[in-house]
């Protein structure tokens, strides 16, 4: 499962994006978010809800109640969530930004000793890294 900080950030602008196909509820949007993801993306009701509040109050979506007929035949009302003209700007906003973020978290890895390499070495900048300057040099230390 995907960690607090990139789930977080990210929730918004899913919720965003699976609004811009049709009119969801609430519990659909978090099994939608679950199925699409393969099951690495799950959401809390306690915690789409506040959101969905938020976003309604900023008018980037709207929500109406709905009549809902349940499986003992009872009514009970549903709110319907709709996305907004300014959602959708929102959602253009938010895929910008993590599209900056992606790229440069992809660039800090490009740029960087693997993950594991494990020598102590590769965490001291070389003489050789220190006096190139504006150069682009490998981080790997050389081999003799």
């Amino acid at each position: 499962m995907a960690t607090g900080i990139f789930k977080k950030g990210s929730i918004e602008m899913l919720t965003l994006l699976m609004l811009q196909e049709k009119d969801i509820y609430g519990y659909q949007l978090i099994q939608m978010l679950s199925d699409r993801s393969g099951g690495k993306l799950t959401v809390q009701e306690g915690s789409l809800y506040p959101l969905l509040y938020r976003m309604v109050d900023s008018g980037y979506i709207s929500g109406r109640d709905v009549a809902v007929e349940t499986l003992h035949g009872r009514k009970r009302n549903r709110v319907l969530y709709h996305l907004e003209p300014s959602g959708r700007e929102r959602l253009i906003e938010l895929k910008a930004e993590f599209d900056q973020v992606q790229e440069g978290i992809r660039s800090v890895f490009a740029n960087s000793v693997p993950i594991g390499y494990g020598s102590e070495e590769a965490n001291e900048p070389s003489s050789q890294a220190l006096s190139a300057g504006s150069e682009k040099t490998s981080l790997l230390p050389q081999l003799s």
